[in-house]
């Protein structure tokens, strides 16, 4: 099986990674400190991501974390932040009922979009912030840290959401789906992985 050699993250980018991810899942509830209606579309989609993304392809030579590489810190906040802001889009995709403040609002012309458009526009978001996460990680080993600290995440919000098997598992479909998409790296070590999981069971 793929050896991994995990002494290739970058120290300070895991500790924002980490910081990031929390600050993530709690980003889109921000509606309601910004004065908006809950599930604004402004906080509950990936516009955010959209700017620290741009920021970070034009602008990246001008961050400076700790003297160190100009750009890892940035990268890892981002990637981390996507991952946080992904799963509370799957925490939205299962809710009590499809009515009320459970459907996303469009804050300009004070409408909500219904269940249909919403149960689509939050699984485009959600494969677009596991996307950006993904696109961002630059060795198989980034991918895996990303992986399991999802998990650790989902894990750690079960009590408070009520919810964990539903988010886990899509959140490993959909992750490991575009990771091996993306990342042949990747979809070697899933496959070898599967395969050894076909032996221990048969």
């Amino acid at each position: 099986m793929q050896n991994l050699d995990f002494t290739s993250i970058d120290l300070i980018g895991l500790i924002l990674g980490l910081f990031s991810i929390f600050i993530g899942i709690k980003y889109p509830d921000w509606d309601f400190k910004l004065k908006l209606k809950h599930r604004s579309i402004l906080t509950h989609s990936p516009l955010i991501l959209g700017l620290f993304f741009y920021l970070y392809l034009s602008k990246q030579n001008n961050f400076i974390i700790f003297h160190r590489e100009h750009e890892v810190g940035f990268r890892y906040f981002i990637m981390g932040f996507s991952i946080g802001m992904g799963i509370h889009f799957l925490y939205d995709l299962f809710p009590k009922g499809w009515r009320g403040s459970a459907l996303l609002h469009i804050p300009i012309i004070n409408k909500r979009i219904r269940e249909k458009g919403t149960i689509i526009l939050f699984i485009l978001f959600t494969l677009i912030s596991f996307g950006v996460s993904i696109i961002l990680s630059k060795s198989v080993e980034e991918l895996v840290l990303f992986l399991f600290l999802g998990l650790i995440l989902l894990w750690l919000n079960k009590r408070k959401e009520g919810k964990l098997i539903r988010p886990t598992l899509s959140f490993l479909m959909i992750f490991i789906g575009i990771g091996c998409y993306i990342n042949p790296e990747f979809f070697t070590l899933i496959s070898q992985l599967g395969d050894k999981i076909k032996k221990i069971l048969i």
